[in-house]
């Protein structure tokens, strides 16, 4: 393709993986929420296990397990 000038005109130029932004900053990011998460999921299982429904705590149990299986692979 021939530019007004009668010049090609230049592709677009590869930029190196981190060049776009702050990588540690999105993994500071990341950890936390899945900090978060964790968290929420104790407490949702200490909760549940202290009211005496232990099905429910064993079922928020394997749910946690189960992302966080799949979060940290």
């Amino acid at each position: 393709m021939l530019g007004h000038n009668g010049r090609p005109v230049p592709g677009p130029k590869a930029r190196p993986a981190g060049a776009g932004g702050h990588v540690e900053g999105i993994h500071w990011v990341k950890n936390s929420l899945l900090a978060v998460i964790a968290i929420c999921a104790l407490a949702g299982i200490v909760s549940t296990a202290s009211m005496g429904q232990t099905q429910a705590a064993l079922a928020i149990g394997i749910v946690a397990l189960a992302f966080f299986s799949r979060a940290w692979c």
